[in-house]
């Protein structure tokens, strides 16, 4: 229980201290099961700063189950495709836990779709190469990942 109020204090945390001064997107990304869906957990909180990496995080806690994800990337490339469509693509990391603990790296590559000014819909797969901490080390662990979301801009 303490564990569970710690990170949702962190989480609030994290979202009240970003500065006023950059756009900010808030919004949450869901994971696509059937292409690898997202590390730790298939929902995830998203948050996106003007030139700053793209943040996931995502938790499931109770009386036997704990898992965990967390993604950073950076968009190296965001481009307008045509109209209101866009795409982008970028180095990334993650780190996953469900019954063992994955540390690895990631490249996004995505479509994100503004159908107003100030909401965002996103796609995304990304392929991984990972190490998986467990008995034995294993590495490389080759995966993929995909997402869809919404983001709100403020």
């Amino acid at each position: 229980m303490q564990r569970k109020i710690l990170v949702i204090a962190l989480v609030l945390v994290l979202i009240a201290a970003v500065p006023s001064a950059f756009a900010t997107g808030v919004g949450v990304a869901f994971g696509l099961q059937p292409v690898g869906g997202l590390p730790g957990s298939n929902v995830m909180l998203s948050l996106k700063m003007d030139n700053l990496p793209l943040i996931g995080l995502g938790f499931s806690l109770g009386q036997n189950v704990v898992s965990f994800g967390f993604t950073a990337d950076w968009w190296m490339v965001n481009e307008n495709l045509f109209s209101f469509i866009n795409f982008y693509l970028g180095p990334g990391f993650y780190l996953g836990y469900q019954t063992d603990l994955l540390l690895g790296g990631r490249l996004p590559i995505g479509l994100n779709i503004f159908p107003v000014k100030s909401l965002e819909l996103f796609l995304e797969i990304a392929p991984t190469l990972a190490v998986r901490l467990s008995d034995p080390i294993v590495f490389p662990e080759f995966g993929l990942q995909g997402a869809f979301g919404l983001r709100f801009w403020f």
